[in-house]
């Protein structure tokens, strides 16, 4: 007999795993949003707004409605966490069926990368610059918001999940749907509900099996994002430099990252070259620019009606970022991807309304400013101008929308999931999404999350013994 599968969340990782188990598993899918359109939930920010524009959405798809499916991995030698280190290594064999299912196709996505990254590393020792090392983030030309199989009993509008316990294990799932109270019986559940939204119903699942916890939601962390300065090149090396900012490879293209690792040793942040035409370090075009990237419907339709869209740094981008297209300039803006560690920061549900505690600590901005300073060495030689921001304050950052951490991993009790994703405290209920990923770089994570759903899916297609 097939096993009952609840997945709770259809974001990236939740139809994933759907698509992947329904193979093997009767799956029940329960989403909050509605199936062929989406909505953002109420937020309430106690410090720092994650940014000008919403972040994340519930509905068919989740936040891949929002996503502009970048692949990177998350690199080994920036992760600290042993244990975590662990499970991705594990999850390296998952790379290239994670990317192929995030509409990298036709080829090998890892010999792609690699061979990307060794092309990008040639250019530079040419240049004679980024002794940090570099790195690559691939865009599949073709892509959309990811679907659930049909096979798949897709519950939308869902609201009230519950979670009656015995023991140690769920062994009902009650929720709402259309007026009507509807009750599952799982074998498996899965909570892929984002890292805004898993901790919710972790604290949910303890609490059926008498493990009160405050521990999930804490420990969120996501990319301080910011445009933090202006390069101009020196003409003899132009040609080669804007090969750093966007390459065509035919069915796909990618953009250089250059890697920035702060002294001790702890943080590996990131820079990417972005088209310019002016020398300009302002940050009401800056933060306009980001909106018009991440803004989505009506909201984009306002941000083209705006009079910045005719700055001309506005216009580079637009070209670059809509029509895959640089214009001629040796003027570029450096976008910077800060790295940040599990911490205090933490999302919570007050009745329910999420809350957002989320900010850039002192320690950060210090670190953030000590590696501006260590790119402006690293660019003076190659450089006509430079006019880099290196006394960064919050208001220069916002998120990159990679919301990561609200569950913590590790082979102690103390820690949420162990190895495999499952929550220490019931025997089969397991945790897939961003919230699990402890430690992430300057890297975008929708591929590690690709990797960790496909590799529990094919850990569960293999279990006998739930």
């Amino acid at each position: 007999m097939k096993k009952k599968v609840v997945v709770i969340g259809s974001g990236l990782a939740g139809s994933l795993i759907c698509n992947e188990l329904v193979k093997y598993a009767d799956v029940t899918l329960l989403e909050a949003g509605e199936k062929d359109t989406f909505r953002y939930p109420e937020v309430d920010f106690v410090k720092k707004k994650l940014a000008e524009v919403t972040t994340f959405c519930i509905g068919g798809g989740g936040t891949t409605n929002l996503w502009h499916n970048g692949l990177i991995p998350i690199n080994s030698k920036d992760i600290l966490s042993e244990e975590f280190n662990e499970v991705m290594k594990d999850a390296d064999g998952y790379m290239d069926r994670a990317a192929s299912v995030l509409f990298f196709k036709n080829k090998e996505y890892s010999n792609e990368y690699k061979k990307a990254v060794s092309g990008i590393r040639s250019v530079c020792e040419q240049i004679g610059v980024f002794n940090d090392g570099v790195d690559c983030l691939i865009y599949p030309k073709k892509y959309k918001k990811l679907g659930v199989d049909p096979q798949v009993k897709g519950f939308y509008s869902v609201s009230d999940i519950e979670f009656v316990a015995e023991e140690n294990r769920i062994r009902t799932v009650n929720f709402s749907t259309n007026s009507n109270r509807i009750s599952i019986d799982p074998d498996i559940v899965i909570i892929s509900a984002g890292a805004l939204g898993s901790p919710h119903f972790v604290r949910k699942a303890m609490s059926a099996v008498g493990q009160d916890s405050d521990q999930p939601g804490t420990g969120f962390i996501d990319h301080p994002m910011g445009f933090v300065g202006k390069v101009k090149v020196k003409k003899e090396i132009s040609d080669e430099f804007k090969k750093l900012c966007l390459f065509d490879k035919g069915d796909y293209v990618f953009r250089t990252a250059v890697r920035l690792t702060s002294d001790c040793g702890k943080y590996t942040c990131g820079a990417f070259f972005r088209p310019a035409l002016t020398m300009d370090n302002d940050l009401s075009i800056y933060k306009f620019k980001s909106s018009l990237g991440a803004s989505n419907g009506m909201e984009r339709y306002k941000n083209a009606l705006s009079l910045k869209m005719f700055h001309p740094d506005i216009i580079a981008e637009v070209f670059s970022h809509f029509f895959g297209f640089n214009l001629p300039s040796r003027t570029y803006n450096i976008l910077f991807i800060g790295e940040q560690k599990r911490g205090n920061n933490r999302i919570y549900y007050d009745g329910k309304r999420l809350k957002v505690d989320w900010s850039v600590t002192e320690e950060e901005l210090s670190i953030y400013n000590a590696l501006l300073k260590k790119l402006c060495g690293m660019l003076a030689d190659i450089s006509d101008e430079l006019n880099i921001k290196t006394d960064l304050t919050e208001e220069w950052l916002w998120s990159a929308a990679h919301h990561s951490g609200t569950i913590s991993l590790g082979s102690s009790p103390e820690n949420l999931v162990d190895f495999d994703l499952k929550l220490h405290s019931c025997d089969n209920v397991f945790v897939c999404d961003g919230s699990v990923i402890q430690e992430h770089s300057y890297a975008n994570t929708g591929l590690a999350i690709g990797q960790l759903a496909i590799r529990l899916a094919d850990k569960i297609s293999k279990m006998t013994s739930i």
